[in-house]
């Protein structure tokens, strides 16, 4: 459901600056104009605009802990790994897009693995800081949440189930 795309190196193999001259190079050739957002030695984003519009994040991240699986842009990390990585996205930053992505990859991989596959890449996640970021979905309108607008209110009492779970609120 989001309308970017993310691309990761392991630092020490990756130079996310070369990554971005490549890519603007390429997209120069299709006739796509792109903007640098934001740049600095381990994160860019680009904005990308031909036909349509995408960001695209080029950064340093862990390394992979499961072998690649090729996609149609080359070598991407394992499915599940990918989701875990997903939710630590949810935790990190709890965009809206990242609580309509959560909530497909859930349906497809279950509550129980993602959080298996976000614990082994950030060992130090806590599921009660984890609750209350899911508990911050409160401050987004219902169409600001990039999902069919009748799957909004199912998105909602999910997080809300979920985050009881991990963490139940205090009832006082």
């Amino acid at each position: 459901p989001t309308r970017d795309l993310d691309f990761f190196g392991e630092l020490g193999l990756t130079n996310v600056n070369e990554a971005m001259v490549q890519f603007v190079a390429a997209a120069n050739n299709r006739q796509w104009v792109c903007v640098v957002v934001q740049a600095d030695d381990s994160f860019v984003r680009l904005h990308v605009k031909g036909t349509d519009e995408v960001l695209v994040d080029i950064a340093i991240d862990v390394g992979a802990r499961y072998p690649s699986q090729n996609s149609v842009l080359g070598p991407t990390f394992n499915h599940e790994e990918l989701a875990g990585r997903k939710m630590l996205a949810l935790f990190d930053r709890a965009e809206a897009r990242d609580f309509a992505d959560v909530f497909v990859l859930a349906s497809r991989f279950g509550k129980e693995l993602l959080l298996v596959r976000a614990a082994e890449i950030e060992a130090s996640l806590d599921f009660a800081v984890f609750a209350q970021m899911m508990r911050t979905i409160s401050r987004f309108s219902n169409q600001e949440i990039p999902i069919n607008q009748t799957l909004v209110q199912d998105l909602r009492s999910f997080f809300d189930a979920w985050a009881q779970e991990l963490h139940p609120a205090d009832l006082r």
